[in-house]
C-alpha cells in the first residue's frame, strides 16, 4: 500500500468492547494506537449514512462529514502534488475524477437527508450521486470549523503525520492550481487581441513621432509640401521615392498616384519653395530614416490584418458591428471580453473617458457623452447634438453582441448592424438640427401682479386672506443682513 493509505492503516484492537459483539465492535469502533500512548477511539459508519452530512473537499481528498468532526465516507487524492492539483481541479470544475468513482457509489447508498457544501462546483457534484437535499452555504459556520479541523482529524487518523506536513502539501498543490490557471488563461484568444492592439497603439505613437520628425527635417528643403499632403504615409512616400524638391514635377506626382490638381499645386510650389538647398548626404540619409518608417507602416497595416483575422475568431458580433481594431481597443481597456459582456451599456458608452467621468463626480462638470466609441465613423462624422444619442445607441448594441460572443451566442452581428444604421438614421431624421438653448443667468424681474396674487393670496370668499405682506422694516432688516454676510 502507497500514498496516503500507508499512513491510514489502522492497528488491531488489544482487547474486546466491553459489552458489545463483534458486529458492534466492526461496526462503531476502530481503535488507534496514538503516539503519546493513548488510545483513541474514532467511530466510522460503515452501513447506514447519517440523515445530515457535509461534503468538504481539500488537496488531501474529499471528505463526508457530520458535525461532531466523525468522517464518514472519503475519497482520498494521490500525494504527488501535480496529480493531486489535477483532481482538486475537476472537483472545482463541478466533475467528479475517476479515481473517486467509488466515493460517488457508496455515497448515492447512503440515505442522506441533507448534504451542507459551500461552493456552487461542490453543489454541483454532489446533485450527481447524492439521493437527498444539497444545501448550499458558503458562510456556513459549522464547514468554517469543519475545515478549520480537518487536519487535525486527518493527523488522529493517520492520514497525514503532521499538520506541518499538510501546510506544506496545500501549498505545493496551491502552486500546481496556480499554474494550471496561468496555463488556461493565457490560451484564450481575447489576450492574444489585446497584444495585436496594443501593439498597434504603440507603432502609431512611434508613427506620428517619427512622421512629425520627418517633416520637421526636410520642411527646411520644402517648407510648403507640408501643408499640401496632409496624410504621413503620403508626406513620407513623395520624400523616399523622390527626395529632392526639384523632381516634384506633375507627372512624377501623377505616377504615385497623386490627383491631378493637387500634383499641379505641388509642383509650382516646389518651383517657388523658400527652402534651402539640401546636400545629397543629407538627402540620402533622410530617405533612409523614410524607408524606415514606410516599413513600420507595413508593419501596422499587417498587425491591423492580423486583428481582423483574431477578432472574427473571439468577438464576430463586436467586429460586424464596430469594426475588428475598435472592438479590440474595447476588449483592451476591459481587460478581456469576459469583463466587457458583463458591463452595462451606460459603461460602455464612457468607458475610456474615465477622466472626465471622475471631474463630472468630483466637480459637477457635464457629463461626458462617449469614450472611445467616438472613433465610431457614424458618431464622430455626425453633428454635436447627435454625438450622443447615436453613442447611446451603439453602446446598446454592442452590449448584446459581447454577450453573444462571451457566452456562446449565435452569430447576429449582420442583423445588430443593419438595426444600428436604421436607429441612427431615424435619430438623423428626427433631431435635424441643433436644440434651443437654455439661457441661464437671466436677471431677475418682479413677478406680475396676477402672480403676485397666487403667491400671496387673493380674495376667497368673502374675505380677503393671504400671507403677511413684508412692510419697510422688514426691507430694512433684510438689506442690514446682506451687508454682515458681505
Amino acid at each position: 500500500m502507497s500514498g496516503w493509505g500507508a499512513l491510514y492503516q489502522q492497528t488491531q484492537p488489544r482487547g474486546q468492547v466491553p459489552n458489545g459483539s463483534e458486529t458492534e465492535q466492526n461496526r462503531f469502533a476502530n481503535y488507534l494506537r496514538a503516539p503519546s500512548l493513548s488510545w483513541y477511539i474514532i467511530p466510522v459508519t460503515i452501513g447506514r449514512g447519517p440523515l445530515k452530512a457535509y461534503l468538504i473537499d481539500s488537496p488531501a481528498g474529499l471528505f463526508l462529514v457530520d458535525k461532531t468532526g466523525k468522517l464518514t465516507e472519503k475519497s482520498l487524492f494521490p500525494r504527488n502534488p501535480s496529480d493531486a492539483a489535477i483532481q482538486l481541479k475537476q472537483v472545482q470544475d463541478g466533475n467528479l475524477p475517476e479515481s473517486s468513482s467509488a466515493f460517488g457509489r457508496r455515497l448515492s447508498e447512503l440515505e442522506l437527508e441533507t448534504v451542507t457544501v459551500d461552493t456552487e462546483p461542490l453543489a454541483t457534484l454532489a446533485r450527481s450521486f447524492v439521493r437527498g437535499e444539497i444545501v448550499q452555504s458558503e458562510n456556513d459556520p459549522t464547514i468554517s470549523k469543519l475545515r478549520n479541523r480537518l487536519p487535525s482529524i486527518l493527523v488522529r487518523l493517520r492520514i497525514i503525520e503532521s499538520k506541518d506536513e499538510y501546510e506544506q502539501f496545500v501549498r505545493d498543490v496551491s502552486l500546481e492550481l496556480a499554474k494550471t490557471a496561468i496555463a488556461e488563461v493565457a490560451t484564450k484568444r481575447d489576450l492574444y487581441a489585446i497584444q495585436t492592439v496594443r501593439a498597434i497603439e504603440d507603432l502609431d505613437k512611434i508613427l506620428n513621432l517619427l512622421a512629425g520628425r520627418v517633416r520637421e527635417w526636410y520642411g527646411l528643403h520644402f517648407p510648403e509640401l507640408d501643408r499640401l499632403v496632409e496624410k504621413h504615409d503620403t508626406y513620407i512616400r513623395l520624400v523616399e521615392s523622390l527626395g529632392s524638391r526639384e523632381s516634384f514635377t506633375h507627372d512624377a506626382l501623377t505616377k504615385l498616384g497623386i490627383p491631378q490638381e493637387r500634383a499641379t499645386e505641388i509642383s509650382e510650389s516646389a518651383k517657388k519653395s523658400s527652402g534651402a538647398q539640401i546636400s545629397s548626404p543629407d538627402l540620402e540619409w533622410l530617405q533612409e530614416v523614410c524607408r524606415t518608417v514606410s516599413e513600420l507602416y507595413g508593419t501596422r497595416e499587417a498587425a491591423e490584418k492580423y486583428t481582423d483575422k483574431i477578432m472574427e475568431e473571439v468577438a464576430p458580433n463586436m467586429t460586424t458591428v464596430l469594426g475588428a481594431v475598435l472592438s479590440a481597443k474595447l476588449i483592451s481597456m476591459a481587460g478581456g471580453l469576459e469583463n466587457i459582456a458583463k458591463m452595462p451599456a451606460s459603461t460602455l458608452q464612457v468607458l475610456g473617458a474615465e477622466k472626465a467621468l471622475f471631474r463630472t463626480i468630483k466637480t459637477g462638470a457635464r457629463p461626458p457623452k462617449h469614450g472611445i466609441i467616438f472613433q465610431y465613423g457614424p458618431i464622430h462624422q455626425s453633428p454635436k447634438w447627435l454625438r450622443g444619442k447615436i453613442a447611446r445607441a451603439v453602446a446598446g448594441k454592442l452590449a448584446i453582441a459581447a454577450r453573444m460572443d462571451a457566452f456562446g451566442g449565435e452569430n447576429r452581428g449582420e442583423r445588430l448592424k443593419a438595426s444600428l444604421e436604421k436607429k441612427i438614421v431615424d435619430l438623423k431624421g428626427r433631431y435635424q438640427g441643433p436644440p434651443r438653448h437654455r439661457e441661464h443667468g437671466k436677471p431677475w424681474s418682479q413677478p406680475s401682479q396676477e402672480v403676485q396674487r397666487d403667491i400671496h393670496g387673493g380674495q376667497r370668499g368673502k374675505g380677503t386672506t393671504g400671507y403677511a405682506q413684508p412692510d419697510s422694516r422688514d426691507y430694512r432688516l433684510r438689506r442690514g443682513h446682506r451687508k454682515d454676510r458681505r
